[in-house]
């Protein structure tokens, strides 16, 4: 090769080795997103770089951007409604075994025919305490700040603000509202959280939703609420909401009790439609209301047997006086401690669309007043 072609040759080869793409590239991985970006430094082209000279000339940068945010979902305080459907609960199961209802019970079914009352139901008196008892173990444990909450959001309906208010310190003001109205009226603003906002998508679960004709607009409401979740600047958020509406969106077999304070992962860059999400929550809702019914057959079908002896008659029953307890407790803890969910494991748990990593912070037991 002649001499004049060799260096050609050689200055077309460093020439090509300095061309290196410098465009930015993206990885996910667990919580991040990776932005990788080689930059070749400025260079004399009629040097001839040596392997070494030209790995020492890229220089790779890393950003680390977090692709999921930390929710924090609580349920609010037992307000008036949830007595009222206990007391309903409680009286109907004990006229089936032939045993009249108490007087209390009755009266307090009897406030049901209320209607607009229990659409936006102020706390109960229980309610009451289980705000004061958790507000002060969240305080005391400087939970807010802790966790780093930046933004809370709550339903606008008075159980909802009034939980807000006594367990986060957080609550938008309403000048409109009277402090007899809704004692949460005059709003109250946590030092270490930046932002307080009231969401309408929040609401509960309205009786005209359970309707078909009527469906749609309840689960545009969970696409809506994703949505503007996946839009906030914030990274750590609390939702002050109701046990119908997180159980539907999660997915979930059981309701959250009164009070309940759990957190969850939430994948922003997951896109999902309304036509994804109302597939999902049908689905989801299908195979529970097959479930209960296998039950209650299984169980119809049981009681009927005339081979069913005393012993499972008197468990049965034991069991029912539990339910009808506890009409609320319906996620609970095992002795070590794993919480679970119809005996699966919260964090074997599928959730789905964004949502992963299922886990409980706080939960209301009397005894924390002892």
């Amino acid at each position: 090769m002649a001499p004049a072609m060799a260096m050609q040759d050689e200055a077309s080869f460093s020439k090509s080795s300095l061309e290196v793409d410098t465009k930015p590239q993206y990885f996910s991985g667990g919580q991040y997103e990776y932005e990788v970006s080689p930059t070749a430094s400025p260079t004399n082209s009629e040097h001839i770089l040596t392997d070494g000279e030209l790995e020492g000339e890229l220089v790779v940068t890393e950003t680390a951007v977090p692709v999921t945010k930390t929710v924090y979902l609580i349920r609010h305080a037992e307000s008036d409604e949830n007595r009222r459907l206990s007391a309903l609960s409680k009286s109907v199961k004990g006229l089936t075994r032939l045993r009249l209802p108490k007087k209390d019970d009755v009266i307090a079914s009897m406030e049901l025919i209320n209607v607009p009352a229990q659409i936006d139901s102020d706390v109960s008196p229980k309610g009451k305490q289980q705000i004061d008892t958790l507000g002060r173990q969240i305080a005391k444990d400087d939970f807010v700040r802790k966790m780093g909450i930046q933004l809370v959001a709550h339903s606008p309906l008075k159980r909802a603000r009034q939980t807000s208010e006594g367990m986060l310190g957080c609550v938008t003001a309403t000048p409109n509202v009277s402090v007899e109205e809704d004692y949460s009226s005059e709003g109250k603003q946590a030092e270490s959280v930046a932002r307080i906002v009231e969401l309408p998508i929040l609401k509960e679960r309205t009786p005209a939703e359970w309707l078909p004709i009527h469906h749609d607009a309840f689960t545009k409401r969970i696409t809506d609420f994703e949505q503007w979740l996946a839009e906030q600047p914030e990274e750590v958020i609390a939702i002050v909401g109701h046990s119908q509406y997180f159980k539907s969106m999660l997915g979930l077999p059981k309701k959250f009790k009164n009070c309940d304070v759990w957190s969850l992962e939430f994948d922003y860059t997951f896109k999902a439609n309304h036509k994804s999400v109302k597939a999902e929550i049908n689905s989801i809702e299908r195979a529970e209301k097959q479930k209960k019914l296998k039950r209650k057959l299984h169980k119809a079908l049981s009681t009927a047997s005339p081979f069913r002896d005393e012993t499972e008659t008197r468990s049965n029953e034991d069991s029912d006086r539990v339910d009808s307890s506890n009409h609320d407790s319906e996620v609970f803890e095992t002795a070590n401690e794993i919480y679970e969910i119809d005996g699966v494991r919260v964090d074997d748990l599928e959730l789905p669309r964004g949502w992963r990593n299922l886990k409980r912070h706080y939960t209301y037991d009397p005894s924390m007043e002892e």
